[in-house]
Protein backbone atom coordinates (compact mmCIF):
# COMPACT_ATOMS: atom_id res chain seq x y z
CA UNK A 1 0.00 0.00 0.00
CA UNK A 2 1.46 3.16 -0.70
CA UNK A 3 2.78 4.69 2.51
CA UNK A 4 1.66 8.44 1.47
CA UNK A 5 -1.48 9.54 3.08
CA UNK A 6 -2.54 12.81 2.08
CA UNK A 7 -5.67 14.60 2.87
CA UNK A 8 -8.18 15.13 0.25
CA UNK A 9 -8.40 18.49 -1.32
CA UNK A 10 -10.87 18.36 -3.81
CA UNK A 11 -14.35 19.29 -2.51
CA UNK A 12 -17.01 16.30 -2.74
CA UNK A 13 -19.51 18.56 -4.49
CA UNK A 14 -16.30 19.76 -7.47
CA UNK A 15 -17.03 18.85 -10.73
CA UNK A 16 -15.61 15.14 -11.55
CA UNK A 17 -12.43 15.16 -13.64
CA UNK A 18 -11.42 11.99 -15.94
CA UNK A 19 -8.56 11.28 -13.83
CA UNK A 20 -11.04 10.88 -11.20
CA UNK A 21 -13.63 8.63 -12.74
CA UNK A 22 -10.65 6.62 -13.79
CA UNK A 23 -10.49 5.91 -10.21
CA UNK A 24 -14.23 6.13 -9.28
CA UNK A 25 -15.00 3.26 -12.07
CA UNK A 26 -12.14 1.04 -11.26
CA UNK A 27 -13.83 0.65 -7.03
CA UNK A 28 -17.37 0.47 -8.56
CA UNK A 29 -16.08 -2.46 -10.65
CA UNK A 30 -14.51 -4.06 -7.54
CA UNK A 31 -10.69 -3.19 -8.42
CA UNK A 32 -9.41 -1.42 -4.98
CA UNK A 33 -5.34 -2.63 -6.17
CA UNK A 34 -3.13 -1.75 -8.96
CA UNK A 35 0.33 -0.97 -9.71
CA UNK A 36 2.02 1.27 -12.00
CA UNK A 37 4.43 3.95 -12.64
CA UNK A 38 3.77 7.96 -12.70
CA UNK A 39 4.23 9.34 -15.66
CA UNK A 40 3.94 13.08 -17.76
CA UNK A 41 0.83 11.54 -19.57
CA UNK A 42 -0.63 9.61 -16.50
CA UNK A 43 -0.31 12.04 -13.39
CA UNK A 44 -3.43 13.08 -13.82
CA UNK A 45 -5.01 9.65 -12.91
CA UNK A 46 -2.17 9.98 -9.73
CA UNK A 47 -3.57 12.88 -8.63
CA UNK A 48 -7.12 11.58 -8.46
CA UNK A 49 -5.58 8.22 -6.63
CA UNK A 50 -4.36 10.76 -4.05
CA UNK A 51 -7.23 11.88 -3.45
CA UNK A 52 -9.34 8.25 -2.76
CA UNK A 53 -7.92 6.69 0.32
CA UNK A 54 -10.15 3.22 -0.77
CA UNK A 55 -7.77 2.51 -3.75
CA UNK A 56 -4.31 0.45 -3.16
CA UNK A 57 -1.28 1.31 -4.89
CA UNK A 58 2.28 -0.07 -5.48
CA UNK A 59 5.01 1.80 -7.63
CA UNK A 60 7.18 -0.68 -9.21
CA UNK A 61 10.35 0.28 -11.57
CA UNK A 62 8.96 -1.26 -14.61
CA UNK A 63 5.77 -1.04 -16.41
CA UNK A 64 6.74 -5.20 -17.18
CA UNK A 65 6.71 -5.61 -13.43
CA UNK A 66 3.77 -3.63 -13.40
CA UNK A 67 1.75 -6.29 -15.11
CA UNK A 68 3.31 -9.15 -13.76
CA UNK A 69 2.32 -7.94 -10.15
CA UNK A 70 -1.20 -7.45 -11.03
CA UNK A 71 -1.17 -11.12 -12.68
CA UNK A 72 0.31 -12.38 -9.56
CA UNK A 73 -2.47 -10.65 -7.69
CA UNK A 74 -5.44 -12.52 -9.35
CA UNK A 75 -3.96 -15.70 -8.95
CA UNK A 76 -3.33 -15.65 -5.41
CA UNK A 77 -7.00 -13.55 -4.53
CA UNK A 78 -9.30 -14.14 -7.91
CA UNK A 79 -9.69 -10.24 -8.09
CA UNK A 80 -8.10 -8.67 -10.96
CA UNK A 81 -5.62 -5.04 -10.28
CA UNK A 82 -5.23 -2.79 -12.60
CA UNK A 83 -2.15 -1.99 -14.11
CA UNK A 84 -1.52 1.99 -14.89
CA UNK A 85 1.13 2.99 -18.00
CA UNK A 86 2.09 5.39 -19.93
CA UNK A 87 1.38 6.58 -23.91
CA UNK A 88 4.22 4.67 -26.14
CA UNK A 89 7.12 3.06 -24.21
CA UNK A 90 5.36 2.85 -21.07
CA UNK A 91 2.38 0.93 -22.51
CA UNK A 92 4.52 -1.34 -24.58
CA UNK A 93 6.59 -2.57 -21.58
CA UNK A 94 3.05 -4.04 -20.47
CA UNK A 95 2.76 -6.53 -23.74
CA UNK A 96 4.65 -9.43 -22.21
CA UNK A 97 2.64 -9.63 -19.18
CA UNK A 98 -0.38 -8.74 -21.51
CA UNK A 99 0.92 -12.41 -23.07
CA UNK A 100 1.08 -14.47 -20.19
CA UNK A 101 -2.25 -13.25 -19.27
CA UNK A 102 -4.19 -13.80 -22.35
CA UNK A 103 -2.86 -17.52 -22.69
CA UNK A 104 -4.52 -17.57 -18.78
CA UNK A 105 -7.63 -15.91 -18.46
CA UNK A 106 -5.91 -13.77 -15.71
CA UNK A 107 -7.85 -10.76 -15.75
CA UNK A 108 -5.77 -7.63 -15.54
CA UNK A 109 -6.77 -3.99 -16.36
CA UNK A 110 -4.83 -2.22 -18.02
CA UNK A 111 -5.33 1.41 -17.80
CA UNK A 112 -3.08 3.60 -20.22
CA UNK A 113 -3.25 6.85 -21.85
CA UNK A 114 -2.00 8.11 -25.46
CA UNK A 115 -0.99 11.58 -26.80
CA UNK A 116 -3.54 14.27 -26.20
CA UNK A 117 -6.56 14.32 -28.46
CA UNK A 118 -5.86 17.66 -30.69
CA UNK A 119 -2.64 15.48 -31.72
CA UNK A 120 -4.37 12.03 -31.67
CA UNK A 121 -2.97 10.42 -34.98
CA UNK A 122 -1.36 13.36 -36.59
CA UNK A 123 1.86 11.72 -37.08
CA UNK A 124 3.40 15.22 -35.62
CA UNK A 125 6.42 13.97 -33.18
CA UNK A 126 4.50 14.47 -29.96
CA UNK A 127 5.79 13.01 -26.78
CA UNK A 128 6.09 9.33 -26.86
CA UNK A 129 3.66 9.26 -29.66
CA UNK A 130 3.27 5.43 -31.24
CA UNK A 131 1.43 5.14 -34.24
CA UNK A 132 -2.07 2.22 -33.95
CA UNK A 133 -0.68 2.17 -30.21
CA UNK A 134 -4.32 0.45 -29.25
CA UNK A 135 -3.77 -2.03 -32.55
CA UNK A 136 -1.03 -3.03 -31.49
CA UNK A 137 -1.91 -4.06 -27.58
CA UNK A 138 -5.62 -5.48 -28.86
CA UNK A 139 -4.51 -8.69 -30.12
CA UNK A 140 -3.03 -9.33 -26.47
CA UNK A 141 -6.24 -8.63 -24.65
CA UNK A 142 -9.65 -9.82 -24.25
CA UNK A 143 -11.19 -6.21 -24.68
CA UNK A 144 -9.38 -2.75 -25.67
CA UNK A 145 -10.89 0.43 -26.46
CA UNK A 146 -10.03 3.74 -26.57
CA UNK A 147 -11.92 6.51 -24.64
CA UNK A 148 -13.52 9.49 -26.69
CA UNK A 149 -14.93 11.94 -23.99
CA UNK A 150 -14.67 11.60 -20.24
CA UNK A 151 -18.27 10.69 -20.02
CA UNK A 152 -17.21 7.51 -21.63
CA UNK A 153 -14.20 6.43 -18.84
CA UNK A 154 -16.67 4.63 -16.49
CA UNK A 155 -18.02 2.66 -18.73
CA UNK A 156 -15.10 1.26 -20.67
CA UNK A 157 -14.02 0.44 -17.46
CA UNK A 158 -16.40 -1.51 -16.80
CA UNK A 159 -16.16 -3.67 -19.44
CA UNK A 160 -12.91 -4.44 -19.43
CA UNK A 161 -13.81 -5.77 -15.94
CA UNK A 162 -16.23 -7.88 -18.07
CA UNK A 163 -13.56 -9.06 -20.22
CA UNK A 164 -12.49 -12.45 -18.51
CA UNK A 165 -8.55 -12.31 -19.37
CA UNK A 166 -6.91 -9.16 -19.46
CA UNK A 167 -8.27 -6.00 -20.76
CA UNK A 168 -7.00 -1.91 -22.21
CA UNK A 169 -8.73 1.57 -21.72
CA UNK A 170 -6.53 3.82 -24.01
CA UNK A 171 -7.51 7.37 -22.54
CA UNK A 172 -5.61 10.45 -24.41
CA UNK A 173 -3.82 12.16 -21.97
CA UNK A 174 -6.00 15.51 -22.19
CA UNK A 175 -8.80 13.84 -21.22
CA UNK A 176 -8.28 13.10 -17.78
CA UNK A 177 -8.01 16.52 -16.93
CA UNK A 178 -11.39 17.16 -18.99
CA UNK A 179 -14.46 17.37 -16.63
CA UNK A 180 -17.03 14.57 -16.64
CA UNK A 181 -20.28 16.05 -17.67
CA UNK A 182 -22.79 13.45 -16.94
CA UNK A 183 -21.27 11.76 -14.23
CA UNK A 184 -20.07 8.16 -13.41
CA UNK A 185 -23.47 6.77 -14.21
CA UNK A 186 -22.36 3.62 -15.80
CA UNK A 187 -22.92 0.09 -14.39
CA UNK A 188 -20.54 -1.65 -12.36
CA UNK A 189 -18.51 -4.30 -13.51
CA UNK A 190 -17.35 -7.13 -11.86
CA UNK A 191 -13.84 -8.04 -12.23
CA UNK A 192 -14.62 -11.26 -10.95
CA UNK A 193 -16.51 -12.27 -13.33
CA UNK A 194 -15.88 -14.29 -16.38
CA UNK A 195 -17.36 -14.57 -19.80
CA UNK A 196 -21.20 -15.86 -19.37
CA UNK A 197 -22.86 -19.47 -21.35
CA UNK A 198 -25.96 -20.78 -21.26
CA UNK A 199 -25.34 -23.81 -19.28
CA UNK A 200 -25.12 -27.15 -20.65
CA UNK A 201 -28.48 -28.59 -22.09
CA UNK A 202 -29.96 -31.72 -20.48
CA UNK A 203 -29.27 -33.87 -23.09
CA UNK A 204 -25.67 -32.65 -23.13
CA UNK A 205 -25.38 -33.49 -19.32
CA UNK A 206 -27.20 -37.04 -19.91
CA UNK A 207 -24.44 -37.64 -22.57
CA UNK A 208 -21.91 -37.00 -20.03
CA UNK A 209 -23.64 -39.42 -17.41
CA UNK A 210 -23.79 -41.71 -20.21
CA UNK A 211 -19.94 -41.47 -20.68
CA UNK A 212 -19.23 -41.93 -17.16
CA UNK A 213 -21.68 -44.77 -16.26
CA UNK A 214 -20.13 -46.95 -19.41
CA UNK A 215 -16.40 -46.01 -18.06
CA UNK A 216 -14.92 -48.72 -15.50
CA UNK A 217 -11.38 -46.82 -15.64
CA UNK A 218 -12.30 -42.45 -15.45
CA UNK A 219 -9.03 -40.49 -14.88
CA UNK A 220 -10.20 -36.65 -14.06
CA UNK A 221 -7.54 -33.84 -14.98
CA UNK A 222 -7.76 -30.17 -13.37
CA UNK A 223 -6.55 -27.06 -14.38
CA UNK A 224 -6.72 -23.44 -12.82
CA UNK A 225 -10.49 -22.91 -14.14
CA UNK A 226 -11.72 -24.85 -11.36
CA UNK A 227 -10.48 -22.08 -9.17
CA UNK A 228 -13.16 -19.99 -9.93
CA UNK A 229 -16.20 -19.95 -7.57
CA UNK A 230 -16.37 -22.98 -5.37
CA UNK A 231 -15.74 -25.22 -8.01
CA UNK A 232 -12.47 -27.15 -6.43
CA UNK A 233 -14.49 -28.54 -4.05
CA UNK A 234 -17.88 -29.92 -6.18
CA UNK A 235 -14.66 -31.16 -8.45
CA UNK A 236 -13.06 -32.99 -5.75
CA UNK A 237 -16.40 -34.53 -4.79
CA UNK A 238 -16.85 -35.53 -8.70
CA UNK A 239 -13.19 -37.59 -8.11
CA UNK A 240 -14.04 -39.24 -4.70
CA UNK A 241 -17.87 -39.82 -6.07
CA UNK A 242 -15.94 -42.03 -9.12
CA UNK A 243 -13.10 -42.89 -7.28
CA UNK A 244 -11.08 -41.43 -10.16
CA UNK A 245 -7.64 -40.66 -9.71
CA UNK A 246 -6.87 -36.66 -10.26
CA UNK A 247 -3.99 -35.50 -12.70
CA UNK A 248 -3.33 -31.72 -12.41
CA UNK A 249 -1.82 -29.34 -15.04
CA UNK A 250 0.53 -27.19 -13.58
CA UNK A 251 -1.41 -23.87 -13.72
CA UNK A 252 -3.90 -26.10 -11.81
CA UNK A 253 -1.50 -27.47 -8.66
CA UNK A 254 -3.24 -27.16 -5.84
CA UNK A 255 -7.31 -27.60 -6.78
CA UNK A 256 -6.61 -31.02 -4.85
CA UNK A 257 -4.73 -31.26 -2.25
CA UNK A 258 -1.04 -33.17 -3.20
CA UNK A 259 -2.02 -35.41 0.12
CA UNK A 260 -5.39 -36.52 -1.03
CA UNK A 261 -5.58 -40.42 -1.37
CA UNK A 262 -6.55 -39.66 -5.11
CA UNK A 263 -4.52 -37.13 -6.17
CA UNK A 264 -1.47 -38.44 -8.63
CA UNK A 265 0.11 -35.06 -9.02
CA UNK A 266 1.40 -32.50 -12.07
CA UNK A 267 0.49 -34.23 -15.87
CA UNK A 268 3.93 -32.31 -16.76
CA UNK A 269 5.76 -35.74 -14.99
CA UNK A 270 4.28 -37.74 -17.94
CA UNK A 271 5.98 -41.06 -17.22
CA UNK A 272 3.23 -42.98 -14.74
CA UNK A 273 0.52 -40.18 -16.21
CA UNK A 274 0.92 -41.28 -19.83
CA UNK A 275 0.70 -44.64 -18.20
CA UNK A 276 -2.60 -44.38 -15.98
CA UNK A 277 -3.94 -42.41 -18.68
CA UNK A 278 -3.08 -45.61 -21.29
CA UNK A 279 -4.76 -47.30 -18.64
CA UNK A 280 -8.20 -45.17 -18.54
CA UNK A 281 -10.87 -45.68 -20.81
CA UNK A 282 -12.15 -42.04 -19.92
CA UNK A 283 -10.57 -38.56 -18.98
CA UNK A 284 -12.66 -35.83 -17.43
CA UNK A 285 -10.79 -32.33 -17.68
CA UNK A 286 -12.20 -29.30 -15.89
CA UNK A 287 -11.35 -26.11 -16.65
CA UNK A 288 -7.47 -27.72 -17.89
CA UNK A 289 -5.51 -26.17 -21.20
CA UNK A 290 -3.33 -28.64 -21.98
CA UNK A 291 -0.37 -27.18 -23.58
CA UNK A 292 3.05 -27.35 -25.02
CA UNK A 293 4.58 -27.97 -21.94
CA UNK A 294 2.64 -30.05 -19.75
CA UNK A 295 2.07 -32.05 -22.61
CA UNK A 296 5.50 -32.74 -23.61
CA UNK A 297 5.35 -31.28 -27.13
CA UNK A 298 1.57 -32.58 -27.47
CA UNK A 299 3.20 -36.07 -27.39
CA UNK A 300 0.94 -37.04 -24.31
CA UNK A 301 -2.12 -39.92 -25.49
CA UNK A 302 -5.51 -38.95 -24.05
CA UNK A 303 -7.90 -42.16 -23.67
CA UNK A 304 -10.52 -41.95 -26.79
CA UNK A 305 -13.24 -40.86 -24.60
CA UNK A 306 -12.97 -37.33 -23.24
CA UNK A 307 -15.28 -34.94 -21.56
CA UNK A 308 -13.96 -31.30 -21.41
CA UNK A 309 -15.43 -29.13 -18.90
CA UNK A 310 -14.58 -25.41 -19.09
CA UNK A 311 -16.02 -21.97 -18.00
CA UNK A 312 -15.71 -20.19 -21.47
CA UNK A 313 -15.02 -21.11 -24.91
CA UNK A 314 -11.77 -19.74 -25.57
CA UNK A 315 -9.37 -22.51 -27.28
CA UNK A 316 -8.10 -25.03 -24.55
CA UNK A 317 -6.18 -27.29 -25.31
CA UNK A 318 -7.38 -27.60 -29.14
CA UNK A 319 -4.88 -29.63 -29.78
CA UNK A 320 -6.33 -32.77 -28.04
CA UNK A 321 -9.81 -34.35 -29.05
CA UNK A 322 -13.00 -34.33 -27.15
CA UNK A 323 -15.75 -36.54 -27.26
CA UNK A 324 -17.93 -34.35 -25.62
CA UNK A 325 -17.45 -30.25 -24.83
CA UNK A 326 -19.88 -28.99 -21.43
CA UNK A 327 -18.93 -24.85 -21.23
CA UNK A 328 -20.25 -22.66 -18.14
CA UNK A 329 -19.98 -22.68 -14.79
CA UNK A 330 -17.46 -25.60 -13.61
CA UNK A 331 -18.71 -26.21 -9.70
CA UNK A 332 -22.19 -26.37 -10.88
CA UNK A 333 -21.46 -28.94 -14.16
CA UNK A 334 -19.25 -31.02 -11.41
CA UNK A 335 -22.33 -30.84 -8.78
CA UNK A 336 -24.55 -32.73 -11.66
CA UNK A 337 -22.48 -35.06 -12.59
CA UNK A 338 -21.98 -35.84 -8.52
CA UNK A 339 -25.84 -36.11 -8.34
CA UNK A 340 -26.35 -38.86 -10.99
CA UNK A 341 -22.88 -40.89 -10.31
CA UNK A 342 -23.49 -44.40 -9.01
CA UNK A 343 -21.41 -46.05 -7.03
CA UNK A 344 -18.18 -47.52 -7.76
CA UNK A 345 -15.08 -48.91 -6.34
CA UNK A 346 -11.37 -47.61 -6.81
CA UNK A 347 -9.64 -48.77 -9.94
CA UNK A 348 -6.42 -47.86 -9.52
CA UNK A 349 -3.67 -47.85 -6.36
CA UNK A 350 -2.70 -44.38 -6.28
CA UNK A 351 -0.76 -44.74 -3.06
CA UNK A 352 1.34 -47.40 -4.26
CA UNK A 353 2.04 -45.97 -7.72
CA UNK A 354 3.35 -42.51 -5.96
CA UNK A 355 5.24 -44.26 -3.17
CA UNK A 356 7.01 -46.11 -6.81
CA UNK A 357 7.75 -42.95 -7.85
CA UNK A 358 9.06 -41.71 -5.13
CA UNK A 359 11.63 -44.26 -4.59
CA UNK A 360 12.69 -43.58 -8.24
CA UNK A 361 12.99 -40.07 -7.65
CA UNK A 362 15.02 -40.83 -4.63
CA UNK A 363 17.23 -43.35 -6.25
CA UNK A 364 18.11 -40.77 -8.77
CA UNK A 365 20.04 -38.53 -5.85
CA UNK A 366 19.22 -35.67 -7.47
CA UNK A 367 19.62 -32.21 -5.67
CA UNK A 368 17.06 -30.79 -7.36
CA UNK A 369 14.32 -32.90 -6.01
CA UNK A 370 16.01 -32.94 -2.62
CA UNK A 371 16.26 -29.37 -2.51
CA UNK A 372 12.33 -29.26 -3.22
CA UNK A 373 10.87 -31.69 -1.00
CA UNK A 374 13.71 -29.79 2.01
CA UNK A 375 11.40 -26.59 0.89
CA UNK A 376 8.11 -28.12 1.67
CA UNK A 377 9.16 -29.53 4.44
CA UNK A 378 9.73 -26.18 5.61
CA UNK A 379 6.88 -24.17 4.52
CA UNK A 380 3.77 -24.03 5.67
CA UNK A 381 1.09 -25.75 3.80
CA UNK A 382 -0.70 -22.03 2.40
CA UNK A 383 2.78 -20.59 1.83
CA UNK A 384 2.40 -19.15 -1.84
CA UNK A 385 5.55 -20.52 -4.04
CA UNK A 386 6.01 -18.47 -7.27
CA UNK A 387 8.11 -19.82 -10.12
CA UNK A 388 10.62 -18.22 -12.54
CA UNK A 389 11.33 -20.66 -15.49
CA UNK A 390 14.45 -22.26 -14.43
CA UNK A 391 15.39 -25.63 -14.29
CA UNK A 392 14.57 -25.73 -10.42
CA UNK A 393 11.08 -24.69 -11.83
CA UNK A 394 10.88 -27.23 -14.12
CA UNK A 395 11.46 -29.66 -11.47
CA UNK A 396 9.04 -27.78 -9.00
CA UNK A 397 6.02 -27.64 -11.91
CA UNK A 398 6.55 -31.78 -12.53
CA UNK A 399 7.16 -32.95 -8.80
CA UNK A 400 6.55 -29.77 -6.05
CA UNK A 401 3.46 -31.23 -3.66
CA UNK A 402 0.82 -28.14 -3.20
CA UNK A 403 -1.33 -28.47 -0.86
CA UNK A 404 -3.70 -25.35 -0.99
CA UNK A 405 -5.59 -23.66 -4.19
CA UNK A 406 -3.60 -20.65 -5.26
CA UNK A 407 -0.70 -21.19 -3.54
CA UNK A 408 1.60 -22.39 -6.95
CA UNK A 409 2.47 -20.05 -9.84
CA UNK A 410 4.19 -20.67 -12.81
CA UNK A 411 4.46 -18.46 -16.19
CA UNK A 412 2.77 -21.61 -17.93
CA UNK A 413 0.83 -18.64 -20.67
CA UNK A 414 3.72 -17.20 -21.85
CA UNK A 415 7.05 -19.13 -20.81
CA UNK A 416 8.59 -16.28 -19.77
CA UNK A 417 11.86 -15.49 -17.86
CA UNK A 418 11.27 -12.40 -15.18
CA UNK A 419 7.61 -13.06 -14.03
CA UNK A 420 8.79 -15.09 -10.76
CA UNK A 421 9.72 -11.63 -8.54
CA UNK A 422 7.69 -9.36 -9.74
CA UNK A 423 4.26 -11.94 -9.61
CA UNK A 424 5.75 -12.60 -6.70
CA UNK A 425 5.31 -9.28 -5.64
CA UNK A 426 2.02 -9.17 -6.68
CA UNK A 427 1.38 -12.05 -4.66
CA UNK A 428 2.68 -10.64 -0.93
CA UNK A 429 0.75 -7.38 -1.83
CA UNK A 430 -2.63 -9.22 -2.68
CA UNK A 431 -1.71 -11.25 0.95
CA UNK A 432 0.00 -9.30 3.55
CA UNK A 433 1.82 -10.52 6.03
CA UNK A 434 2.28 -14.56 4.77
CA UNK A 435 5.30 -16.16 3.38
CA UNK A 436 5.80 -15.79 -0.24
CA UNK A 437 8.64 -17.99 -1.68
CA UNK A 438 10.21 -16.66 -5.27
CA UNK A 439 12.19 -19.62 -7.29
CA UNK A 440 14.87 -18.10 -9.83
CA UNK A 441 17.95 -18.92 -11.83
CA UNK A 442 20.60 -16.27 -12.01
CA UNK A 443 19.62 -15.55 -16.14
CA UNK A 444 15.87 -15.36 -15.68
CA UNK A 445 16.17 -13.23 -12.21
CA UNK A 446 18.10 -10.26 -14.06
CA UNK A 447 14.99 -9.54 -16.18
CA UNK A 448 12.96 -7.91 -13.06
CA UNK A 449 15.87 -7.92 -9.88
CA UNK A 450 15.16 -4.10 -10.27
CA UNK A 451 11.94 -4.94 -8.21
CA UNK A 452 13.75 -5.63 -5.17
CA UNK A 453 13.39 -2.35 -4.82
CA UNK A 454 9.99 -2.37 -4.33
CA UNK A 455 10.40 -5.57 -1.69
CA UNK A 456 12.54 -3.10 0.16
CA UNK A 457 10.48 0.05 -0.51
CA UNK A 458 7.25 -2.01 1.22
CA UNK A 459 9.26 -4.22 3.37
CA UNK A 460 7.20 -7.17 1.74
CA UNK A 461 7.96 -10.76 2.65
CA UNK A 462 9.11 -12.12 -0.14
CA UNK A 463 11.75 -14.98 0.09
CA UNK A 464 13.80 -15.49 -2.99
CA UNK A 465 15.75 -18.72 -3.72
CA UNK A 466 18.24 -17.33 -6.25
CA UNK A 467 19.74 -20.82 -7.82
CA UNK A 468 23.00 -19.37 -9.51
CA UNK A 469 25.14 -21.59 -11.81
CA UNK A 470 26.57 -18.81 -14.15
CA UNK A 471 24.74 -19.68 -17.42
CA UNK A 472 21.08 -19.90 -18.81
CA UNK A 473 21.34 -23.78 -17.74
CA UNK A 474 18.36 -24.85 -19.48
CA UNK A 475 19.62 -23.92 -22.75
CA UNK A 476 22.98 -25.43 -22.26
CA UNK A 477 21.13 -28.46 -21.72
CA UNK A 478 19.18 -28.12 -25.09
CA UNK A 479 22.31 -27.20 -26.91
CA UNK A 480 24.07 -30.24 -25.71
CA UNK A 481 20.92 -32.48 -26.09
CA UNK A 482 20.47 -31.19 -29.73
CA UNK A 483 24.30 -30.20 -31.06
CA UNK A 484 26.59 -31.78 -28.65
CA UNK A 485 27.84 -28.00 -27.89
CA UNK A 486 26.71 -25.11 -25.99
CA UNK A 487 27.53 -21.38 -27.29
CA UNK A 488 26.67 -17.83 -25.68
CA UNK A 489 25.32 -19.63 -22.28
CA UNK A 490 27.83 -18.24 -20.17
CA UNK A 491 26.94 -15.45 -18.01
CA UNK A 492 29.14 -13.03 -15.93
CA UNK A 493 27.04 -12.70 -12.67
CA UNK A 494 26.84 -9.99 -10.22
CA UNK A 495 27.31 -10.78 -6.55
CA UNK A 496 23.81 -11.37 -6.10
CA UNK A 497 24.30 -10.51 -2.03
CA UNK A 498 25.94 -7.60 -2.25
CA UNK A 499 22.81 -6.48 -4.84
CA UNK A 500 20.26 -7.26 -2.10
CA UNK A 501 22.26 -5.78 0.82
CA UNK A 502 22.14 -2.55 -1.67
CA UNK A 503 18.23 -2.24 -1.27
CA UNK A 504 18.43 -2.99 1.96
CA UNK A 505 17.68 -6.60 1.87
CA UNK A 506 18.66 -9.72 3.75
CA UNK A 507 20.73 -11.86 2.08
CA UNK A 508 23.13 -15.46 2.18
CA UNK A 509 24.66 -17.64 0.21
CA UNK A 510 25.02 -22.09 -0.12
CA UNK A 511 27.56 -23.41 -1.71
CA UNK A 512 26.58 -26.53 -1.70
CA UNK A 513 23.48 -28.48 -0.67
CA UNK A 514 24.49 -28.84 3.17
CA UNK A 515 24.47 -25.18 3.45
CA UNK A 516 21.40 -25.07 1.82
CA UNK A 517 19.73 -27.46 4.43
CA UNK A 518 21.41 -25.39 7.26
CA UNK A 519 20.15 -21.94 6.08
CA UNK A 520 17.02 -22.47 4.34
CA UNK A 521 14.79 -22.53 7.67
CA UNK A 522 16.57 -18.94 9.14
CA UNK A 523 16.00 -17.20 5.21
CA UNK A 524 12.37 -18.35 5.64
CA UNK A 525 11.62 -16.88 9.20
CA UNK A 526 13.63 -13.47 8.57
CA UNK A 527 11.13 -10.46 8.76
CA UNK A 528 10.92 -8.93 5.49
CA UNK A 529 12.44 -9.78 2.38
CA UNK A 530 15.26 -12.06 2.05
CA UNK A 531 17.19 -13.48 -0.44
CA UNK A 532 19.33 -16.68 -0.01
CA UNK A 533 21.69 -17.73 -3.37
CA UNK A 534 22.43 -21.30 -3.80
CA UNK A 535 25.16 -21.83 -5.70
CA UNK A 536 25.59 -24.92 -7.94
CA UNK A 537 24.52 -26.87 -11.42
CA UNK A 538 21.31 -28.40 -11.62
CA UNK A 539 20.33 -31.35 -13.87
CA UNK A 540 17.04 -30.57 -16.35
CA UNK A 541 14.36 -33.51 -14.97
CA UNK A 542 14.66 -34.24 -18.58
CA UNK A 543 18.64 -34.89 -18.54
CA UNK A 544 18.25 -37.44 -15.54
CA UNK A 545 15.32 -39.26 -16.83
CA UNK A 546 13.06 -38.11 -14.13
CA UNK A 547 10.54 -36.75 -17.10
CA UNK A 548 11.01 -38.52 -20.69
CA UNK A 549 11.83 -36.96 -23.20
CA UNK A 550 9.24 -35.98 -26.02
CA UNK A 551 9.53 -38.27 -28.87
CA UNK A 552 9.20 -35.14 -31.11
CA UNK A 553 13.06 -33.67 -29.93
CA UNK A 554 15.59 -34.13 -31.89
CA UNK A 555 18.56 -35.65 -29.56
CA UNK A 556 22.55 -35.78 -30.36
CA UNK A 557 24.98 -37.24 -28.12
CA UNK A 558 27.22 -34.97 -26.48
CA UNK A 559 30.68 -34.53 -27.68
Amino acid sequence: MSTTTTTPTASKTAQQTGGQAVIEALLKCGITSGFGIPSIHNIGIYDAMRQEPEFHHWIVRHEQAAGFAADGFYRRTGKAAAVFASTGPGNLFTLVPLLESLQTNTPVVLIGTNVATPVLGKACGALHETPQQLEIIKPLTRFAARVTSPDAIAEAIAEAARAGGPAFVEIPTDLLYAPVTNGSSAASGSSDHAPGHAPPSAEQLSQAVAHIEQSRRPVIILGSGVFHGSASQSVQSLAEALHAPVLTTTSGKGAIADDHPLAMGCISRLGVVQQLLLESDLLISLGAKLTEFDTGRFTLKLPERHIQIDQDQHPAGSLFPASLRLFGEIGAIAENLVAAAKARTNWFDVAAAREQEREKFGALRQESYAALMLLRGAMNRDDVLVNDQSILSYWASAFFPVLAPRTFMYPTGSGTLGYGLPAALGVACAVPNRRVICIAGDGGFQYTSHELATLAQYQLPVKILLVNDNAYGIIGFLQRSMFGHTHEVDLKNPDFCRLAEAYGIQADRASDFSGLQQKISRWLDSPGPALLEWQTVLKAPWEVGAIHRPANLPMKEQR
